[in-house]
């Protein structure tokens, strides 16, 4: 278990692997670092997570090459050089050792992570995260950086997040659409297409299944009943191919690829019973 007890700034900027990130740091305990999915950043994690589980963990925010107030890249780059950004962050702040959760693309970083950097990880937790998209011959991802690409206005390329990230019951609250929308809307630091792009081919080009073996640390999969992106079956493959995994399926409304923003409690507490074993 991660003893590191290191007083940290609660946030600032390190330089690592050529880039700049910018970390939060909230809470007492042991290292827990939160990575988010393609196209945000770290401050979606603040609505529910950051709350709950910084009551137990030092949770540790870092927004990704490429989004938020983070450096923005000049050069293509892979899953795995992100990965390699999360070890240098670790550096620069001290901490030998975490525990990772990633979100999607997030997860797939945090994938990584535990495949590079195997010594540096205590729990794994992967949620909505799969390990190959590489294979596929369509991705939405695809769409989506072509249309975040060419859409001037940003309303489609919104309206196709909010339609495949968000479950059914979400996108009847009109209330609940309205706020999300203004929330991100309000983002002081948006993602250029540029950037989006950047991540997309990071994403597209990643493929881990048949590595997946090779990871050593207790891992947990979570993943949402209703999630589009990805389904059900996705996450039971990443699961069943990394050595005594655990999988855990939230089921009912809410239960879409951004299950920890909608069905907060449920997620929560899988995580934080998952990390205190």
């Amino acid at each position: 278990m991660n003893a590191n007890v290191t007083k940290l700034r609660p946030s600032g900027t390190a330089q690592t692997n050529g880039q700049v990130l910018y970390y939060e740091v909230h809470g007492q305990g042991p290292s827990l670092v939160l990575v988010m999915g393609i196209g945000y950043d770290s401050s979606l994690w603040t609505l529910a997570q950051v709350p709950s589980l910084s009551t137990q963990f030092r949770v540790v925010l870092v927004d990704n090459r490429d989004a938020g107030r983070s450096s923005k890249a000049s050069h293509p780059y892979s899953i795995a050089d992100m990965a390699d950004d999360l070890a240098g962050l670790l550096d620069a702040l001290g901490i030998q050792r975490t525990h990772l959760l990633g979100l999607s693309m997030g997860g797939m970083i945090a994938v990584e992570f535990a495949l590079r950097h195997a010594g540096r990880l205590d729990r794994l937790v992967l949620a909505g995260t799969g390990a190959a998209p590489a294979r596929n011959a369509v991705d939405p991802i695809q769409i989506w950086s072509w249309v975040k690409a060419n859409d001037a206005t940003g309303k489609v390329f919104g309206g196709q997040q909010l339609a495949s990230l968000f479950s059914t019951a979400f996108l009847r609250n009109h209330e609940a659409v309205q706020d999300t929308t203004a929330l991100l809307a309000s983002n002081p630091n948006p993602m250029s297409p540029e950037a989006y792009g950047r991540q997309a081919d990071a994403y597209l080009h990643f493929d881990a299944l048949s590595r997946l073996g090779a990871i050593t640390a207790p891992t947990l999969v979570v993943v949402g009943e209703q999630d589009l992106i990805t389904p059900p079956w996705i996450a039971r493959e990443v699961a069943d191919a990394i050595p005594g995994a655990r999988f855990e399926v939230i089921r009912g409304d809410g239960s879409s690829h951004v299950v920890p923003i909608e069905r907060p409690d449920d997620f929560n507490r899988l995580v934080s019973e998952f990390l205190t074993e």
